[in-house]
């Protein structure tokens, strides 16, 4: 197809409203998938950073130079790392901005020593921290729902806690403002280029094509619109989980523990199937279509197609978020949509964890679901509507459970929480392979 034709439809994806929250909040997710692992059942001594980090210098050097070789070699549109953010062991000061710079996420992060009081936890006398203690964003909108307590150096703190509040840990800043147009001068040296997709309404847009995966488009699309492609949590879970072996495997087990949550963290939005579609119920000719009818001066579709998805994403997380606090709250406990997370019986059907395990099974499994959510939610959306109890900030009074709809959210559940061992199997080395049935 001839560039003039596909411009269009550049103009059409280019103007997607993307959120990048997904799932609401992972901690609760992975506590609910993880907490029944005898493995997960003990303690860690918490460690600050620096301690890691300056007895592991050399590791860490030969770790980060082998991902970002491997990184150029293997994952297609991948932004190199300019030589002189590298990690150097030899003559190292300052090691956790190094370390922040070699991985390239934002330089105001706090990597606050923390966890979440999740359901069934208890506080103890651990001091709570405000949200500026944890988090990077000026607007904290959902995140100020949770809360965080402080963590001591020394102090012990169970394994499964660590692990389920760091998977929650990438949304509260580490990948704003990465990109050249951003603001900040993060940007400027990380050569991610400019922000390929998102809102800049929105605070948080910029993690946008950190945290959205689309690697199952058509050819069409993709030769439409190529910036599609630099969407990158798959190297952050290759990055995340590298780090994670290094630190179980040298004895640190507190930050093999957090890093590996952050890789968690990507590979569970990937499970949101609007985070792996970029129209989800539109074909690639669709998208064409609905393109060349604004660009000849009729743009009502486009206009209909993007309030759509935005309002759908939104609902969707609205819903599971509203729906999930209801049942921790009141239960029943053996609901299925809280059972669903530790559901394991599935398990042993995907293939072993690997660099590639995320775009090809992870975000492939959510694809081919995108379609179908997107009109179970449009029709849980229409009648909701039409009983006056969807608000204009698509926030519901009340959300009454929808059969149709929870039945595909338990799979979707289920999916969270088999990748989630998944990795966690293939990455801590006190995790065992899943049985076949």
């Amino acid at each position: 197809m001839k560039p003039s034709v596909l411009l269009p439809c550049v103009w059409l994806l280019a103007c997607l409203p993307l959120t990048a929250q997904a799932w609401s909040n992972h901690a609760l997710g992975s506590l609910l998938a993880l907490r029944d692992l005898p493995e997960l059942a003990g303690e860690v001594q918490v460690e600050p950073l620096e301690v890691f980090l300056t007895e592991q210098a050399p590791a860490i050097e030969r770790l980060l130079d082998g991902q970002e070789a491997f990184a150029r070699e293997h994952f297609p549109a991948y932004p190199p790392r300019p030589d002189a953010l590298r990690w150097r062991a030899e003559g190292l000061q300052a090691p956790r901005a190094a370390f922040i710079q070699a991985l390239r996420i934002n330089p105001e992060v706090r990597l606050a020593s923390f966890v979440q009081q999740l359901p069934g936890q208890d506080a103890g006398n651990r001091r709570s921290l405000n949200s500026a203690e944890v988090l990077v964003f000026h607007k904290v909108g959902p995140w100020s729902n949770w809360r965080y307590l402080a963590l001591q150096p020394g102090e012990a703190v169970s394994a499964l806690q660590v692990l389920a509040s760091a998977a929650d840990e990438p949304d509260y800043g580490h990948d704003i403002n990465l990109f050249s147009d951003n603001p900040g001068e993060a940007g400027q040296r990380y050569n991610f280029g400019t922000q390929p997709f998102g809102d800049a309404r929105f605070e948080y847009s910029s993690q946008a094509p950190f945290h959205i995966g689309y690697y199952h488009e058509s050819s069409l699309i993709f030769a439409a619109a190529p910036y599609l492609q630099r969407t990158l949590p798959h190297w952050r879970i290759y990055q995340y989980s590298g780090l994670a072996r290094l630190a179980f495997a040298s004895g640190h087990p507190y930050w093999g523990y957090r890093f590996l949550g952050w890789a968690l963290h990507y590979l569970q939005d990937l499970t949101q199937p609007y985070h792996a579609s970029v129209l989800p119920g539109v074909d690639a000719s669709g998208m064409l279509l609905i393109a060349a009818k604004a660009e000849a001066g009729y743009p009502e579709d486009r206009e209909a197609a993007i309030k759509r998805v935005a309002d759908r994403h939104t609902a969707i997380e609205q819903y599971q978020f509203d729906r999930m606090q209801l049942l921790m709250h009141d239960g029943p406990a053996d609901h299925p949509l809280l059972t669903a997370y530790g559901d394991t019986r599935q398990d042993a059907r995907y293939p072993a964890f690997g660099p590639d395990y995320a775009a090809q099974v992870v975000a492939g499994e959510s694809q081919a679901r995108a379609g179908e959510l997107d009109q179970l939610i449009g029709l849980w959306l229409a009648k909701r509507t039409a009983n006056k109890g969807f608000s204009e900030s698509n926030r519901l009074a009340q959300s009454e459970p929808d059969p149709a709809m929870e039945q595909l959210l338990v799979e979707l559940f289920r999916n969270f929480g088999a990748h989630s061992r998944q990795a966690l199997r293939a990455n801590s080395p006190a995790v065992p392979a899943a049985k076949q049935p």
